[in-house]
């Protein structure tokens, strides 16, 4: 009969976890692989760059917002929001691509570059910060 007391008892450690997660919830990091080709020299190339940071490949300015993977028991997909810029020398950056990429389907987002393509390869999390 003393079912109340472990209402409360249970409401206690639920708070408690709640509190967890939302606090150490943002020590989440991941590492977007990306493919990248230059069209003119045939060169494929592998970039790694971590969740909002920038990085250049060529004339290209690309920053990784956020990568997501999929769950075990789904199909393997891979999804990074990217967004890309095209640094052109005397002119300012122009944005040429934002939106989200997806592994498993590169023809679905794909970037308009007469030099460049990119593409999602696989997103690596990481809970432990280094």
């Amino acid at each position: 009969m003393n079912r109340g007391y472990h209402i409360k008892k249970n409401n206690k450690l639920f708070i408690f976890f709640c509190t967890f997660f939302l606090l150490f919830s943002n020590n989440v990091n991941s590492i977007t692989i990306l493919g990248a080709l230059n069209k003119v020299s045939g060169k494929i190339s592998k970039i790694k760059i971590e969740d909002n940071s920038e990085i250049f490949f060529g004339t290209l300015k690309i920053v990784v917002k956020t990568c997501k993977k999929s769950l075990p028991e789904d199909p393997p997909e891979d999804s990074a929001f990217i967004k890309i810029w095209d640094r052109k020398f005397e002119k300012e950056e122009e944005e040429i691509f934002s939106g989200w990429m997806f592994s498993s389907s590169p023809s679905i987002s794909t970037i308009d570059h007469a030099v460049y393509d990119v593409w999602v390869i696989d997103c690596m999390i990481s809970y432990i910060e280094d």
